[in-house]
């Protein structure tokens, strides 16, 4: 007779089933719930708001720029909230998490026509001018300084200033393209830094430099014979960029006293101020806008995030760049920490010393300094590509931590390994690497699998050095579109599954060195 046949899912099952549904339902709930914070605007439709209105409350600010005095100036004793760029203020204040933020007028009149729930207050806090930035005291520097100012001069005369101005302040987005040709390079290569979130100065459309900044640099090199190469970084680092010497100059900012006396400033190219970004609830009294069914809404931002602009390119692009890096960093890091391993095994009184200042400098340092470092004060201006130095540094710290992992699995052999191996006549060298490097290997492989993990998430931090990798491209695509689920998603998603393939390759590489296994014990009985 046969045995009653068990139940497929056991009660844990079917609990962890539960769960999982019951999360993926609170999120989704959570993610569609309206604004819990009620708007100055809805409290009182007759009311005009001003930023008066916003005193007290939460208000977002960028990190690095004179937004952060503004908020000291206009709104003593309000919360703030710091943001590293435009796209994490526009989601922190629709979801509600923000009451406000300061932005530049002209960023926000483009926010404004391409995310409608977001609006700002036309009342200008500050009047500042945006102008190029180039080093200072830097006799080459000022005379490109003055070819710019003689430029800017030139088309404010014969008009070409004002189409450039009316094109990307314009709603003809066919018209917004910068065109690059013409770039000669008989007089050298420009190397300027921008932050590609910077609409509508200087972002990315269907993958290249595109915006008002963009437009006017790429007519000045044309017009006096220089090539353009062009970097992206945050825009806290781009004055950090322009003193490392690796460009000449960088697009627009708000001039302030303090960085006139960081950095030499052409004429101003545009003219505006900061306001108050709030939603447009806030400012006509009505609700907020209608929410879309959920599969319509996931419909459309899945085009608009992936299809439109084929903006997946930017995603792939993005993935090649991190798997270079995670891959060579990964290679010359295990090289280096098996030397670093090796020199400690020296007679010498120096080589513990040595190595345990080398380990505990780059286990002390958070790794976006080590890379910040290396970028803009060490390797400045030997012209070493970004991507190399992210190499460089993430190599460096992986050779710090494998060492540590690898000298803790070779110690963890039986000293009486070594003493055997010698006994039987083999030397030093193959008594190590035959017997005590295999087994250390079995040891600290499935901690060293996590290292190479870690490393490839911590390359996420690159883009403080002007290398567009997934994180970045994941920040561009959101500046554009104003939307955050399915850049975030896609990015978590790739990481995920590149950490799943080191795993199996790490597994794979451990099952091959594992000298108990049958593939290794058949190899041995064959010799």
């Amino acid at each position: 007779m046969k045995g009653k046949k068990k139940s497929r899912f056991t009660k844990a099952d079917r609990v962890i089933l539960l769960v999982l549904a019951a999360a993926l339902v609170l999120t989704v709930f959570l993610s569609n719930l309206p604004s819990a914070r009620q708007s100055a605007g809805q409290e009182d439709a007759s009311h005009t708001v001003t930023y008066k209105d916003y005193l007290g409350k939460k208000i977002g600010v960028l990190s690095g720029t004179n937004m952060e005095q503004a908020a000291l100036d206009f709104f003593p004793g309000s919360e703030y909230v710091h943001f590293n760029g435009y796209p994490d203020m526009n989601a922190a204040l629709e979801s509600g998490m923000i009451d406000a933020y300061l932005g530049d007028e002209p960023a926000l009149k483009s926010t404004h026509a391409a995310q409608p729930q977001i609006d700002y207050i036309k009342e200008r806090l500050t009047n500042n001018s945006y102008s190029f930035a180039f080093r200072k005291n830097d006799p080459a520097e000022k005379k490109l300084r003055d070819q710019l100012n003689a430029f800017l001069q030139e088309i404010r005369a014969d008009g070409t200033y004002d189409a450039i101005d009316s094109t990307w302040f314009g709603n003809d987005e066919d018209k917004k393209v910068v065109d690059m040709s013409g770039l000669t390079g008989e007089n050298g290569t420009i190397h300027v830094i921008t932050t590609s979130t910077d609409e509508p100065f200087s972002y990315i459309k269907d993958g290249k430099n595109v915006g008002l900044d963009i437009d006017v640099t790429v007519r000045f090199c044309r017009a006096y014979g220089y090539a353009l190469e062009i970097g992206d970084v945050d825009f806290q680092a781009r004055i950090p960029a322009l003193e490392s010497g690796q460009y000449e100059f960088t697009t627009s900012m708000n001039v302030t006293p303090e960085r006139e006396e960081a950095v030499l400033f052409s004429d101003p190219v545009s003219e505006g101020g900061i306001v108050v970004a709030v939603r447009a609830s806030d400012l006509n009294g009505g609700a907020e806008a209608e929410r879309k069914g959920f599969f319509q809404g996931l419909s459309e931002s899945f085009v608009k995030n992936f299809i439109r602009e084929s903006r997946w390119k930017l995603i792939l692009q993005g993935m090649g760049t991190t798997c270079f890096i995670t891959f060579f960093a990964a290679l010359f890091g295990t090289l280096l920490a098996f030397v670093i391993c090796r020199f400690r095994s020296l007679d010498s009184a120096l080589a513990g010393p040595v190595s345990d200042f080398y380990v505990r400098i780059l286990q002390g340092t958070p790794m976006v300094v080590v890379l910040m470092m290396l970028y803009y004060v060490i390797l400045g201006r030997t012209g070493m590509p970004a991507i190399w130095v992210a190499v460089t540094g993430f190599a460096l710290n992986v050779g710090a931590y494998g060492s540590e992992i690898m000298r803790s699995g070779i110690e963890s052999v039986d000293k009486g390994q070594r003493e055997a191996a010698i006994a039987l006549g083999f030397s030093e060298r193959e008594a190590f690497y035959e017997f005590i490097f295999p087994q250390a290997a079995v040891t600290f492989l499935p901690v060293y699998r996590g290292e190479l993990v870690s490393l490839l998430k911590s390359t996420s931090i690159v883009g403080y050095i002007s290398i567009l990798d997934l994180t970045k491209m994941s920040d561009i695509i959101r500046s554009r579109t104003y939307e955050a689920f399915f850049p975030l998603i896609a990015t978590a998603l790739i990481y995920f599954l590149l950490a799943w393939l080191i795993t199996v390759l790490m597994e794979a590489l451990l099952a091959r060195v594992d000298w108990r296994s049958e593939r290794n014990r058949k190899r041995r009985a064959g010799r």
